[in-house]
């Protein structure tokens, strides 16, 4: 067998599971695995989307306020004006008219933003709650699939150190050769040049063949562990 198709088979053998029909066997998950994964995507959905019109009602709520402010310090410096006797009454009471819609404008936009952050605040709790619910059920499947992945991967482990050897038994088998040559040419009085070898490093330098290559490091290892590496299906 080829290096080439050793190293394609070792591929194969760790990242894929196949039936003996050739179809890949597709793995159930757990539902409380599932039905928490979709409650953690859902409370993001929820927030954000929450966060967004909170966002959105602030804008107004603050040019609302501004408007109101305006309006009523206007009717304030009236008030005074007219405490003073400089202005009729007509005009504080035409500005204190001017005032109530701003007011109105204000007071509804201010009950839709405390509205909205308790209906926020409802919802996370809601999926919060469930999440909460499920946690003991939770953490006992996910210690199952650890359980079951671990020991998978000490399997995978042992068939990919066979291929690695597998692939040196190739490498012995040149050199083997071209010692028998030189040993058998030479005994007959015959002079050899071997050039298996090299041959073999030349036609396999770009296969990866190396430790460096073969193995992964463990600072990767730890931090795939730790879950700072993205994991990706």
């Amino acid at each position: 067998m080829g290096i080439l198709k050793k190293l394609k088979n070792i591929v194969c053998s760790l990242f894929k599971k196949e039936r003996n029909t050739g179809k890949r066997e597709i793995k159930k998950i757990n539902k409380n695995i599932k039905r928490v994964e979709l409650l953690k995507l859902e409370l993001n959905q929820v927030t954000n989307a929450y966060d967004k019109k909170i966002e959105e009602l602030k804008a107004t709520h603050a040019s609302a306020l501004w408007k109101y402010e305006q309006s009523y310090q206007k009717l304030r410096r009236l008030i005074e004006k007219q405490q003073q006797g400089l202005i009729e009454e007509e005009k504080v009471n035409k500005q204190r008219e001017e005032v109530k819609p701003f007011e109105k404008a204000f007071n509804e936009v201010n009950e839709q933003l405390i509205g909205i952050k308790e209906h926020k605040k409802d919802s996370v709790m809601n999926i919060i709650s469930e999440i909460d619910q499920l946690q003991e059920n939770y953490t006992k499947a996910l210690a199952e699939e650890i359980k079951t992945k671990s020991l998978e991967m000490a399997k995978q482990r042992q068939e990919y150190l066979k291929e690695v050897q597998s692939l040196g038994y190739d490498y012995k088998k040149v050199m083997d050769t071209e010692r028998l040559l030189k040993e058998t040419f030479e005994k007959h009085n015959f002079v050899y040049k071997g050039t298996m070898v090299d041959s073999l490093a030349i036609l396999t330098k770009d296969v990866p063949v190396s430790i460096d290559k073969l193995s992964i490091a463990e600072d990767t290892v730890n931090e795939a562990l730790v879950g700072k590496i993205p994991y990706v299906k």
